[in-house]
């Protein structure tokens, strides 16, 4: 079953291979394209800039045919597909990554522009946040005979004696993360689990009512601050935030959860973990991030809580 499509949009921007812009319901709206992670071609986070990132965002602005800059020339439009077959105002809201950007599949004259860009070698199938629902097959397909052919980033000189990313440790841990939420979303939503970035309005609305949540967080950035005696996590993203906050932080069950986040849950270990517990705004007011206090080590799991 194919997933929802917006057909006909015009293309705006080609930022580089794994980003563009469209313009989307009288708005520019930069979309993040699923299941692709292409090297970095330009300096600033925390990726390496490549040659094999240069040459990808090459690659991306002649396949959707624009400028050295990465601007049309003339009209482009494209469809964009959604990992899902839900209503196209539900994707809209759900379907967004950590800095709002849109993730989806993006065709144009009938190509999956996602599909080539592994076929071509210039991303690994990226799994980080999960497997594709509509292309699983394919893309591993793609992988294996770019990874065989030794093309793109498989081929080891493209990179030589510059920065290069290490996806011999990078795709085993991005396999983990992906085994979690494919059990999420066998099994966690009809536990009733919701998650930050999918739910975030619900999560809006329990910490106004003071309703008891059960959550799915990725920890992988760890504790972010120790302000007066506590430690708070920033277990949402930029455009989803949300707080765990650990009060006292010398206690000894505050211990066990601030060591088991720290060697179970951060950097590159699971990242992912099941949060209960009663939610509330910080500061009280209408304006307030939701959060949820951490008190008791039973409040981590790694299965849907019951």
């Amino acid at each position: 079953m194919p997933g929802t499509f917006i057909h006909s949009v015009m293309l705006t921007k080609v930022v580089d291979g794994d980003t563009i812009k469209v313009l989307l319901n009288d708005k520019e709206e930069s979309l993040r394209l699923a299941c692709l992670d292409t090297e970095e071609s330009w300096p600033g986070g925390s990726k390496p800039v490549t040659e094999a990132g240069r040459k990808a965002s090459k690659w991306a602005k002649k396949w959707f045919g624009v400028n050295a800059e990465g601007f049309p020339t003339s009209n482009i439009h494209v469809d964009i597909e959604f990992d899902t077959s839900d209503p196209e105002s539900t994707c809209m809201r759900k379907h967004r990554g950590n800095y709002g950007r849109l993730i989806c599949y993006v065709h144009k004259d009938g190509e999956n522009y996602n599909l080539s860009a592994v076929k071509e070698g210039w991303s690994p199938y990226f799994v980080k946040y999960g497997r594709s629902r509509l292309y699983h097959e394919s893309l591993l397909a793609a992988e294996r005979d770019a990874q065989a052919e030794e093309i793109g980033i498989w081929n080891e000189k493209i990179n030589a004696g510059g920065a290069y990313r290490e996806y011999d440790r990078l795709i085993p841990w991005w396999y983990l993360r992906d085994s979690i939420v494919q059990g999420y979303r066998e099994e966690g939503a009809d536990a009733g689990v919701i998650s930050v970035r999918l739910d975030y309005e619900e999560i809006r609305e329990a910490a106004a009512a003071g309703d008891h949540m059960k959550i799915l967080c990725d920890l992988q950035g760890g504790i972010n601050r120790w302000p007066g005696g506590g430690a708070l996590i920033f277990a949402g993203s930029i455009a989803h935030k949300f707080n765990l906050w650990i009060p006292d932080r010398e206690s000894i069950e505050a211990q066990k959860i601030i060591r088991l986040i720290e060697k179970r849950y951060t950097g590159q270990s699971r990242g992912y973990v099941y949060i209960s517990g009663k939610a509330s705004r910080y500061p009280d007011n209408s304006s307030g991030k939701p959060q949820i206090i951490l008190s008791d080590v039973s409040q981590l799991s790694d299965l849907p809580p019951v």
